[in-house]
């Protein structure tokens, strides 16, 4: 760990089913995975926990305090998922003794960066976190780029239909 270079995050709400709703709904269409629960980040739960995060490539994560109020939104798009970014957080000695618990909505790791970019900034607003939180900032989106972004699908991912030719639809005959 490094010498103590910032303030403890500041605390910001209660994280109920109605955040986490926003912060599902920030990324639409992108979501991926289930409902998140929260994972435990104390020391006998952390290191189990980062192992299991380091599965989640991309997506919008909570970090909350042991009174389940918002200490951290954030978000990651691959080099390592949300276990390296939570990892990063930890190297701050205020925030690793603050952190209790994360929330993860999980997003599809093919989504643009910019999209999920887009969506951190959306959950932020929906919440209602710009200037409860201290100097934390967010990306600013309006709603009509945000929605463009996260409706948006990368060409990789846009495939055209390959039937076998009797109409059924079927994939598997069909030659590469």
């Amino acid at each position: 760990m490094t010498v103590d270079c910032c303030e403890e995050p500041v605390a910001g709400p209660a994280i109920d089913d109605r955040a986490l709703r926003h912060v599902w709904t920030a990324l639409g269409p992108l979501t991926a995975g289930g409902w998140p629960i929260c994972h435990g980040l104390g020391p006998q739960q952390r290191e189990a926990t980062l192992a299991l995060l380091d599965e989640v490539l991309a997506g919008l994560y909570l970090a909350v305090d042991a009174d389940g109020r918002l200490r951290w939104l954030g978000k990651a798009h691959r080099d390592g998922g949300v276990g390296a970014r939570l990892r990063d957080h930890f190297r701050h000695p205020e925030r690793a003794r603050v952190y209790a618990g994360v929330f993860v909505v999980e997003a599809d790791p093919f989504s643009p960066p910019a999209a999920v970019k887009a969506a951190e900034g959306r959950a932020a607003d929906l919440i209602g976190l710009r200037g409860r939180m201290g100097p934390r900032t967010w990306p600013v989106v309006t709603q009509a780029q945000w929605l463009a972004l996260v409706t948006s699908r990368p060409a990789s991912r846009i495939v055209p239909p390959r039937l076998n030719g009797d109409g059924s639809g079927d994939w598997s005959a069909t030659p590469a």
